[in-house]
């Protein structure tokens, strides 16, 4: 895979298929890899935040996990990168680590949703070696870092909001004692049954935005308004520097 230089991002250009077969080749290699999907909003974060610019910077693998930054690419550097999502990467993870006996380890989310998604995990995926899980709700850092490192997972899946989860991999990153470390944003909860995807027609289209917006207006009708503007003032930034 070859990196794309956007938005002073490095952006790896692989496919899904790529991009799982890279992981599991670093992981088999005993390598420590963080892993960020990038999208309109985490642009956005980090040009108003030099500190999450410089996490994302220096993380090993970069996604497109939104079609806002493969359009941006594909209007701006004239490369079409395929959508990298978070959920679809880490469902194939899930499959390929069942497969292949690697250990995974989930931290994020609420407990009652969390206890769904492990559930959800035995019955999909019977043959998982699950090392762990905790909840995202917790005020000692250390003793959750500790606990992760005693587990040595294979595959650490993250599941909080941004910036705190790009702060506490950064801080935490080689202490973790996991291969691949990814944050999966909502996943767990969509995971869980928690919270509905959009259908298929709306994610190939780009939509999926639109579903989560009308799932949760008034949490979200500020990061896809003014955000989004925000977004298409970088992008012209970055065309016409």
């Amino acid at each position: 895979m070859n990196k794309i230089e956007l938005f002073d991002l490095q952006i790896d250009d692989g496919s899904l298929k790529e991009t799982v077969a890279e992981m599991l080749r670093r992981i088999k290699q005993d390598e420590v890899i963080e892993h960020v999907g990038v999208n309109s909003n985490k642009v956005v974060l980090s040009h108003r935040n030099t500190e999450i610019k410089q996490i994302i910077q220096q993380a090993d693998m970069v996604s497109a996990d939104g079609y806002s930054v493969v359009r941006a690419c594909q209007w701006i550097k004239k490369k079409k990168i395929e959508r990298v999502t978070g959920i679809d990467t880490m469902i194939e993870l899930l499959k390929r680590a069942e497969e292949e006996g690697l250990s995974v380890y989930f931290l994020g989310t609420k407990e009652a949703i969390l206890n769904q998604l492990l559930q959800v995990m035995k019955e999909q995926y019977p043959n998982l070696k699950i090392a762990g899980a905790q909840h995202g709700f917790f005020k000692d850092e250390q003793a959750v870092v500790e606990a992760i490192a005693a587990c040595q997972p294979n595959m650490l899946f993250i599941g909080m909001t941004s910036p705190y989860k790009e702060e506490f991999v950064s801080k935490y990153k080689r202490a973790l004692n996991a291969n691949l470390i990814m944050g999966v944003g909502g996943s767990f909860d969509v995971l869980a049954g928690e919270i509905s995807r959009a259908p298929a027609w709306m994610q190939r289209s780009g939509l999926e935005w639109l579903h989560r917006f009308m799932k949760e207006p008034q949490r979200l009708y500020k990061r896809y308004i003014f955000e989004n503007l925000y977004f298409v003032y970088l992008m012209l930034l970055e065309k016409f520097k």
